[in-house]
């Protein structure tokens, strides 16, 4: 029997059943790359990927650093390749330095060959992917296999969310063998996360509940920019990026901050839509709390809200999750709303997003071997 084919808002109302798997069978996919962590003192680690990967990189880079006191660097993949020197001051041994590449399909031109530049220079690699048996395992020393399940079609919903997932589940694991952690604060971490897995589809469902309330708004919005801060800053980057490639309306998307600097003077008489995840950290809210009322004010009537923060003030229009996860597990659920967006305003103007759009591909982003 031919296997139906997801559509896009498929992939994510198919996000908490792959999260709970996830959560069950770790011992499936975590026994080499934790090993790994246990068996090298790894002080430096590079965290590359494209694209969505890229975005997934960041977070998992902050998890990473949160969690295991390392010092983390995410950056695109052509770029360490090119640019970057992996131990500039001589600070590192060269087995201290762990390069970690991420690429789904395990094809990416410029993933793989970050990998084989970082393992030809004698630092540890690992590949990260979905597809089984993909070049990047080959280029690599170690392979952590995702197990988000293929995706059928190009924009990439729940294979990013569980990616985070995956990642936080192991380096916790990795804190608790090294003794980074105590075994109770272990048990708190790994709760947070069964706790977030159990409330998924709460968050899904409130999320499509807010498109449905705000279709007819949503429906007329020509640009956009979507904005966050602290550990949401590459969730507005991702965010922005799965509603331009599926949408393709002009999108942008920035540190809640940053677009203080330059950005609004394109804005005013633009009938610009403003999305603002406001998340953790007391200064940034106080702040948001601010922006809030001036955006509505010098530029557009169109303001979003999306939060899970009690104490933060919320109207008709805007998104307050009746879940609220920990700072660190929260680009996992702050995405969601945008994943949901670019799924349904696609399906209501007729933009199939199992189709392609590009037609003419001889220049191509997949690695020959």
């Amino acid at each position: 029997m031919k296997k139906e084919v997801l559509s896009m808002i498929g992939h994510v109302k198919d996000t908490p059943r792959v999260l709970k798997k996830t959560y069950e069978i770790r011992n499936d996919y975590m026994t080499d790359f934790v090993k790994a962590f246990t068996e090298h003192d790894f002080k430096k680690v590079f965290f590359l990927g494209s694209g969505t990967s890229n975005h997934a990189a960041i977070i998992i880079k902050n998890i990473f650093v949160n969690t295991l006191h390392i010092e983390g660097v995410a950056v695109p993949p052509t770029y360490f390749t090119n640019h970057v020197d992996p131990n500039p001051a001589g600070v590192f041994k060269k087995e201290e330095i762990c390069v970690i590449c991420f690429s789904q399909h395990g094809d990416s031109i410029s993933t793989c060959e970050s990998a084989k530049k970082a393992s030809d220079d004698g630092y540890f690699t690992i590949g990260v992917t979905e597809q089984l048996d993909s070049v990047l395992e080959k280029l690599t020393d170690v392979y952590c296999h995702l197990v988000c399940e293929e995706e059928q079609i190009g924009p990439e919903t729940r294979g990013f969310t569980q990616t985070l997932y995956q990642f936080y589940i192991m380096a916790i694991e990795i804190a608790r063998k090294k003794g980074i952690i105590s075994e109770e604060e272990f048990v708190k971490l790994d709760k947070d996360a069964l706790d977030l897995a159990d409330n998924f589809d709460s968050i899904v469902n409130e999320s499509i509940e807010w498109y449905n309330r705000n279709r007819e708004e949503f429906l007329k919005m020509e640009r956009s920019s979507i904005a966050g801060y602290g550990y949401n800053w590459a969730t507005a980057l991702e965010a922005r990026l799965k509603f331009f490639e599926t949408y393709a309306r002009p999108c942008f998307g920035y540190e809640f901050e940053e677009q203080m600097h330059g950005p609004f003077r394109a804005y005013p008489d633009k009938d610009v839509y403003f999305f603002v995840i406001v998340s953790e950290g007391e200064k940034e809210k106080d702040r948001a709390r601010a922006a809030i009322p001036y955006y509505k004010d010098a530029f557009s009537e169109h303001v979003f809200v999306v939060t899970a923060e009690d104490d933060f003030p919320t109207g008709e229009k805007d998104l307050r999750f009746s879940y609220h996860t920990t700072d660190i597990l929260s680009p996992m659920q702050y995405v969601i709303p945008f994943q949901v967006l670019s799924a349904l305003i696609c399906e209501d103007v007729g933009i199939d997003t199992t189709v392609s759009p590009v037609k003419k591909r001889y220049f191509s982003s997949h690695y020959q071997a």
